[in-house]
């Protein structure tokens, strides 16, 4: 399992070869989305626990030797797990320092891990083939109104037709349905779960890398800092940016459901695309949402704002998932 400090100290190679000496299977947790997206390793998918798909939970809920490389041990990574991992049974390389059972090897930086051990088996590369978790395509074109799967599903069939896009996403459902889009480069406020990342991101995203990136955001997020939008053009910045607007913070309602506060209404987003600089358009069918990204990304020069309008209610697939596997997990018992 993949966690962050393999991006961050720049190892995403070095790890997908020695998957690939080693005949291992690979995942990304939570956190660690968007790790490996572009390398050759044999990627499943990303562990979710209950949330998850259910293949790549089984996968690492059963294994007699989770290695966790860069992982942090955290609620937002393994607190929905189906079944509770025992870490006495695992390989930790994190921090500076390897964890097997009850045993600690400090002063061991991830990096010189990961070197000594592709010294150590040199290669050829094991031949093995592993299934990859599915990901939504072939969005129906037709009036009904539009899910956040939906979305996953669009941003897919636009990928397989035009090629990857690295995406910033903000929290609540929008995050979620990042984990149905098939693999690519993603950053998201995994860690602290805060909300008005994923705008500014996206904008950091482009600035750092000069790709043109997709944003997803929810509408109370947007609400928030959704106007630093209005830098694009100073900058010549030309983000895609889905709008996810169910005139609500959906996912607060679905664990409190009785709070009115929650309610937000709309705002009219689309039309104030113009002037900040950018397109707008607002989206209520799949139909349209199909047209909108089209054009969207035929559209260069400045920022395009599509204002999905979501009934109140409807979640992710995977929102769903985590919402019900939750409530389960807390259960009296």
């Amino acid at each position: 399992m993949a966690g962050v400090e393999v991006r961050r100290y720049g190892l995403e190679d070095k790890v997908a070869t020695l998957s690939r000496r080693l005949g291992l299977p690979v995942v990304t947790s939570f956190m660690g989305r968007g790790l490996l997206a572009d390398q050759d390793a044999p990627l499943v998918g990303t562990y979710m626990g209950v949330a998850g798909f259910p293949e790549v939970t089984q996968l690492v809920e059963s294994s007699d030797g989770l290695f966790l490389l860069g992982e942090i041990i955290c609620d937002t990574n393994f607190a929905v797990s189906e079944t509770k991992i025992d870490m006495r049974k695992t390989i930790q390389a994190l921090n500076g320092q390897v964890n097997i059972g009850y045993h600690t090897y400090a002063n061991l930086p991830l990096a010189a891990v990961v070197n000594r051990m592709l010294a150590r088996v040199p290669g050829p590369d094991k031949a093995f083939s592993v299934t990859p978790q599915s990901f939504p395509t072939g969005l129906a074109e037709d009036g009904q109104s539009i899910t956040p799967t939906d979305i996953a599903t669009a941003v897919n069939d636009l990928m397989a037709r035009h090629g990857k896009m690295p995406m910033a996403s903000d929290m609540g459902d929008c995050l979620f349905t990042a984990m149905e889009i098939s693999h690519t480069a993603l950053v998201a406020p995994g860690y602290y779960a805060t909300m008005g990342f994923g705008v500014p991101a996206g904008l950091g995203l482009q600035a750092a890398t000069g790709e043109r990136p997709l944003i997803l955001v929810g509408d109370g997020a947007f609400q928030m800092t959704g106007w630093e939008l209005g830098n694009c053009k100073r900058y010549g910045w030309d983000p895609i940016v889905l709008l996810f607007n169910n005139a609500s913070w959906e996912m607060l309602r679905t664990f409190q459901p009785e709070s009115h506060f929650n309610d937000l209404g709309h705002w009219g987003f689309a039309e104030m695309a113009a002037g900040l600089g950018g397109d707008g358009v607002r989206v209520g069918t799949r139909a349209e949402l199909k047209a909108a990204l089209d054009q969207a990304v035929a559209t260069r020069g400045k920022f395009q704002l599509i204002e999905v309008t979501i009934p109140n209610g409807v979640l992710s697939t995977t929102l769903a998932r985590f919402v019900a596997g939750v409530k389960r997990l807390n259960a009296p018992k």
